[in-house]
């Protein structure tokens, strides 16, 4: 009975210094998602996209090799008159291989007259004339020029020539009032001088392509002597000169006269008149006639 008693005293000792039962603990609960910041009134979100207002116009431009470039006028209504063109994207096929900025001519012409401000958009009247396409000079690849400005005289462009060796357009130079004589091998440009003067310079290209000034011709109706049909005079370079479209550094003073049209009017007894253009050509050094030819009005015949 004694050996029971102690046995029974034995396990509840140990029963009260059993180490107590370990307790998992919880994991702390994840944080909260935080919730997304909406942008202040006010703030600007970027926006990678073009304008909406951006348009384009789109014209073909063939190579002498074969190809047909598409060239993409891009722009926007800059004013209530006036469209301006940005940038001509130029594709050979679906792939983008030159984008043109128009602030290249622009800034190239006006330079910092405006206080160094550069406008990066031309100024035409409407989208479908922002653009042109020709053969400057004439090596069967399409040149193109930009609508430059509304002005109070012949339209200027700003243009840019197609570089075969280099597979791009290359910026060129602005005229006035361009149209191109591909039978006489000449591009003209003709703008006014004042209200009685008007002159157009004639352009050929050289051997490696580039345009030169072959003549001006000056056309004046305040030396005429009659109202109605201008004075014409012809002038030229030296032989050796080669002066370029659009570059600013010409004059008078480098050219030389060498015809003269000079309209005259002559009256006779019993009140008829005679008509005629004399004829002045430069000869040992002075303009002498050469010859004087009679015209007729058709209502005088």
């Amino acid at each position: 009975m004694r050996r029971v008693l102690i046995l029974l005293l034995a396990l509840l000792l140990l029963s009260a210094c059993a180490a107590p039962a370990e307790v998992a603990e919880e994991a702390p609960p994840a944080p909260a998602e935080p919730a997304p910041v909406e942008p202040a009134p006010g703030d600007s979100v970027p926006n990678r996209t073009a304008p909406e207002d951006d348009r384009s116009l789109t014209l073909e431009a063939p190579l002498a090799d074969g190809r047909t470039l598409l060239l993409e006028a891009v722009g926007k209504q800059v004013d209530e008159y006036s469209f301006g063109v940005r940038e001509v994207r130029v594709y050979d096929g679906e792939e983008l291989i030159q984008t043109v900025q128009a602030r290249e001519g622009i800034e190239h012409f006006w330079g910092d007259s405006d206080g160094g401000v550069v406008s990066e958009y031309t100024s035409c009247w409407s989208r479908e004339e922002s653009m042109e396409v020709l053969d400057l000079n004439f090596d069967g690849n399409t040149d193109f020029g930009l609508f430059g400005w509304p002005a109070n005289n012949t339209i200027p462009y700003y243009y840019w020539m197609w570089d075969p060796e280099a597979g791009r357009y290359q910026y060129a130079f602005t005229l006035q009032g361009v149209s191109a004589d591909s039978e006489k091998q000449e591009l003209e440009s003709t703008f006014r001088l004042s209200a009685v003067e008007y002159e157009t310079d004639y352009y050929r290209p050289d051997e490696t392509g580039a345009l030169y000034l072959a003549r001006t011709e000056v056309s004046n109706w305040e030396v005429s002597g009659l109202d109605d049909r201008a004075a014409r005079e012809t002038w030229v370079p030296a032989p050796d000169q080669r002066l370029r479209p659009g570059a600013p550094d010409w004059s008078y003073h480098d050219l030389t006269l060498v015809r003269r049209e000079l309209p005259v009017r002559e009256f006779h007894d019993g009140g008829t008149i005679s008509n005629y253009t004399e004829i002045w050509e430069l000869m040992d050094g002075e303009l002498q006639m050469t010859s004087r030819e009679e015209f007729f009005y058709e209502n005088h015949q």
